[in-house]
């Protein structure tokens, strides 16, 4: 029997081919073909590097036969990272099938993230590309794919809650992500999840077989300059021992290679959309045209080098082709407006970046030169929310009465001490108090107005306080919380009970819950800021005035608090320390604050600060005896170029010039 010696060729090709390995397919490369998009204004589509050029070598870091053990990124709210995150799992599900685990700070956020993100996209993606490499749902038993476990062939994933001991337990996995880290809190045991987290790689650390990925939006920074500090933000911790990769574009004028930076950032406040970025070197405006294919062409420049540097990426706002220069000049400019929160948001969310908290309060004597001429007990113009913050001691009680404008700044109108005894609501102090919180206080128009809402504390003489409010419209008995996280003012708890010991539905005095903690934190913040009388252009949002009646005594009470950090048998505590003894009107403008909360001063309207402007800022409007000054300066410009000449009422040939001319 003879064969055709091409039928040999052919077999032993086929044979050859069949039994060759194949090599890896680079993550990079295996994303376009197989990630379907399951939000955003792509939905649907297929991914593609265009769309976040900057994804691209973060992926290349994270495929197969990368060297790298360990990949950060650094990044801001809606870069396309974390559904880079999920696609890696699905990409070694197919690719390097084992067992791994993905990592969030809350079983909410881990139940959100299986249901509106990875389960459409394992869903998607068997869909598109017609693998079934996830197997269903089997059983409730726990056989199979379930909320918190995906099995296929070769092994699973381990949908955990970092902030619980257990889910970081007894399981062995090569393969791991860290979402949003910044957030992982100590366990109730005194041990670290991180640490907890990366004994899951033990087994593969010998031969450094392993892979981790990090990711998360930065949080606080304790100010520690090589970021080791205690309580200092995870991610940011992780992307100072990487090799700390920055996206750089070149400027379309001269060239150079630069990083978009806030500093350079050119607001237009009244048009955000004409924000430009100046370039370092030749200071050309870089327009939101420009912009977009300089990030396209962009590129990673590593900052440091070394053995021990693992691939870390910064990824921002400025990076992002979902945001623009306009979106990011809107989003400052609100984020400034809300205090010191929205300093920290703006760094976290926009910029990528770890904020520190200007929780030590400036030197008292700087604030004292900072005092203007507009007098005590009257309302300066813009004050448009007008409230008033208490502090009962045995002896007596501080009151201080606070304005209130639309970009919240702030005017302290007066500050007194009254003094008496407190023990008694109807007698003492309480007169004083009553008397002072009641009066009229004129505005720069001359309105006489009152007090819309009256903080007092009730954390010293709690029965007096709640009596004495509850005798008193626009009264509120107030009590500080400790604690990050607490609201500025919370819905209220009644305190009054009848007889047969039941809380009274009607007629009962309540307390409302301050939430201390970010009010000193803004406010502290704020007390930083400076404005005309430091040489700027402009009072900036959350400028806090002082009249020049006040003492050196308000100041250093103002200031008398700091924030300090504490390692605590484990645990991070934060806290406002006393440096001084007294803090009580540090405490009324805390209650003030608290006041205007609750009045809206963080969620009125446009609309709604324009009716507060025209109810209390009425427009000079001129009537037949105001004089010509004022009817001049009420006309606009149009009214003033189109007003008639004035002529006279006389007929020619009518004055008495005109008839002595005309005598015979």
């Amino acid at each position: 029997m003879t064969f055709h010696p091409g039928a040999f060729r052919a077999i032993g090709s086929a044979m050859a081919g069949a039994i060759r390995p194949q090599p890896p397919v680079p993550f990079d490369a295996w994303l376009p073909k197989n990630i379907v998009l399951v939000d955003g204004p792509r939905k649907g589509e297929l991914w593609a590097p265009e769309d976040a050029p900057y994804l691209v070598e973060i992926a290349q870091c994270l495929s197969q036969e990368h060297p790298c053990n360990e990949v950060t990124v650094r990044k801001s709210q809606q870069t396309g990272v974390s559904i880079l995150a999920l696609a890696w799992m699905l990409y070694l599900t197919e690719n390097a099938p084992d067992n791994m685990m993905y990592a969030v700070p809350s079983i909410d956020m881990l139940q959100d993230i299986n249901s509106g993100k990875l389960q459409p996209l394992i869903d998607a993606w068997a869909k598109k590309t017609e693998k079934t490499v996830i197997f269903p749902d089997v059983s409730r038993s726990g056989r199979g794919s379930t909320i918190y476990e995906k099995r296929f062939s070769g092994g699973s994933i381990y949908l955990a809650n970092a902030n619980v001991v257990t889910d970081l337990s007894g399981k062995t996995t090569r393969y791991g992500v860290k979402d949003e880290v910044s957030k992982w809190q100590m366990l109730p045991n005194g041990a670290d999840p991180e640490n907890l987290f990366f004994g899951r790689f033990t087994a593969f650390r010998r031969q450094k077989t392993f892979k981790i990925f990090g990711l998360s939006t930065p949080e606080l920074d304790s100010g520690d300059a090589l970021g080791d500090g205690p309580g200092h933000c995870r991610i940011d911790r992780d992307f100072r021992r990487s090799d700390q990769r920055f996206w750089h574009i070149r400027c379309p004028e001269c060239g150079i290679e630069q990083v978009q930076r806030d500093a350079y950032l050119l607001i237009d406040k009244k048009h955000p959309h004409k924000t430009v970025l100046q370039c370092l070197q030749c200071e050309h405006h870089i327009s939101e045209m420009e912009r977009v294919p300089a990030v396209r062409q962009g590129r990673y420049i590593p900052t440091l080098s070394g053995p021990d540097r693992h691939p870390g990426f910064h990824v921002d706002a400025f990076m992002s082709l979902m945001m623009s220069y306009e979106a990011i000049a809107e989003d400052k400019i609100s984020y400034e407006a809300k205090g010191e929160a929205g300093a920290k948001d703006y760094h976290n969310l926009v910029l990528a970046l770890p904020y520190q908290m200007k929780g030590n309060a400036p030197d008292h004597q700087r604030l004292m030169e900072r005092r203007e001429s507009y007098p005590a007990g009257t309302i300066p113009a813009g004050g448009l929310i007008l409230v008033s913050g208490a502090d009962v001691q045995s002896y007596g009680i501080y009151c201080e009465v606070v304005a209130f404008g639309e970009d919240r700044q702030s005017w302290n109108v007066c500050a007194e001490f009254l003094e008496g005894a407190t023990d008694n609501p109807q007698a003492g102090a309480w007169l004083l108090l009553e008397e002072f919180t009641e009066q009229d206080f004129p505005d720069a128009f001359g309105v006489l107005r009152k007090i819309e809402a009256r903080g007092v504390d009730s954390g010293y003489r709690t029965n007096q306080v709640l009596e004495w409010c509850r005798r008193h419209s626009n009264s509120y008995a107030v009590k500080g919380m400790p604690g990050r996280g607490v609201p500025a003012i919370s819905p209220p708890t009644r305190k009054s009970v009848t007889k047969r010991g039941k809380r009274k539905r009607y007629g009962s005095a309540m307390t409302w819950p301050v939430g201390t903690w970010s009010l000193k934190a803004e406010l502290y913040g704020n007390l930083h800021k400076t404005g005309l009388r430091s040489g700027e252009a402009c009072d900036p949002p959350g400028y806090c005035h002082f009249h020049g009646d006040l003492g050196e005594e308000y100041f250093q009470q103002l200031t008398a608090e700091y924030f300090t950090q504490k390692l605590t048998k484990g645990k991070l505590h934060e806290e406002w320390a006393l440096r001084r003894e007294h803090n009580h009107f540090l405490d009324c403008r805390i209650y003030a604050m608290a006041m205007a909360e609750h009045l809206g001063l963080s969620r009125l309207t446009k609309s709604q600060w324009a009716a507060l402007r025209a109810r209390y800022e009425p427009e000079n409007v001129p009537d037949l005896l105001s004089p010509a000054s004022v009817v001049v300066a009420a006309a606009t410009p149009a009214e003033v170029a189109t007003a008639p000449e004035p002529t006279s009422s006389k007929k020619p040939g009518s004055s008495w010039a005109d008839k002595w001319k005309k005598r015979k």
